[in-house]
């Protein structure tokens, strides 16, 4: 079974999954709309059928060559795999999220494989291994599930913004501060961006995508960001929004109290903290420690 195959299995039963749910699952679960829920571990035939928990297990059973589980899945397949889990969130946290999320701390985390991009950020460890745990947690005791939305949040946000200024280093230093003036195209004008001036977070996500990307040589690292850009905002980019309007809005609305009732956003990002990191895992990588 060669990885393109794999992959093509993982997008069908993604898609699969997100479109049965939207046809099927006021069958299973009382929804109005999937626009505004927070809905997390709902079961039905659909998961048995659909998710990736289910579905690999089923065919390494019918051929022990394919991979039993998402840790099992060959690096080049893990690094796409925000791009696929990201879609399903639309729906809501499943078991492959969880399997994914736990799979990743604990590669990113070993010491055995030293990520350099964690070493150079050793400041947000702990806050990203907080942050895991918490995506993960099946259960909040009395808080409820939608604390898990409220709590992971903030923390994704602080790791995310950290990552963001370490790849944009040639331009933004460490404080979130510009290095040099450079310019940023918004809508159809141009913005200079000077030295000494704090870059917020749409700025550093354009600063990301229209100076950092272009200069990557590192061509499947760059389609996986731009796939999972296109996800948010074919999913989440209503009235014209970007990807970079939706982090943006998302992260401001929430910390500064605007609207807390925001479902998508930890998992979102937490994806997308996971696409950059697996970047950095080593390409020899092959699954066991």
């Amino acid at each position: 079974m060669n990885v393109n195959q794999i992959e093509r299995i993982i997008k069908c039963k993604c898609e699969e999954y997100v479109e049965r749910w939207k046809n099927e699952g006021k069958r299973y679960i009382s929804v109005p709309c999937w626009d505004n829920i927070y809905a997390e571990g709902n079961s039905s035939p659909i998961e048995q059928q659909c998710c990736l928990k289910e579905v690999l297990k089923r065919l390494h059973n019918e051929n022990p060559e394919f991979p039993s589980s998402i840790p099992e899945l060959p690096i080049n397949i893990l690094r796409k795999l925000p791009v696929y889990l990201s879609k399903t969130l639309e729906i809501q946290v499943n078991k492959d999220h969880y399997d994914f999320w736990e799979w990743s701390e604990r590669v990113f985390m070993n010491p055995e494989i030293r990520l350099k991009i964690l070493r150079d950020l050793e400041q947000i460890r702990e806050v990203l291994q907080i942050l895991f745990r918490t995506v993960r947690a099946t259960s909040l005791n009395t808080l409820g599930m939608g604390s898990k939305m409220i709590l992971a949040t903030p923390l994704a946000y602080i790791c995310f913004e950290a990552i963001l200024r370490y790849l944009c280093s040639d331009y933004v230093d460490e404080t979130g501060k510009a290095k040099q003036n450079f310019r940023l195209k918004i809508k159809n004008r141009n913005v200079k961006e000077e030295k000494g001036k704090y870059i917020t977070l749409v700025p550093l996500l354009r600063t990301f995508d229209q100076l950092v990307l272009k200069e990557l040589t590192a061509e499947e690292f760059k389609n996986n960001i731009v796939r999972l850009n296109e996800v948010i905002e074919e999913v989440w980019g209503k009235g014209g929004k970007d990807w970079i309007d939706v982090l943006g809005e998302w992260r401001n609305n929430f910390l500064h109290g605007i609207n807390t009732w925001i479902p998508r956003a930890f998992g979102i990002v937490t994806n997308y903290i996971c696409l950059i990191f697996w970047r950095f895992v080593p390409d020899d990588y092959k699954g066991k420690f």
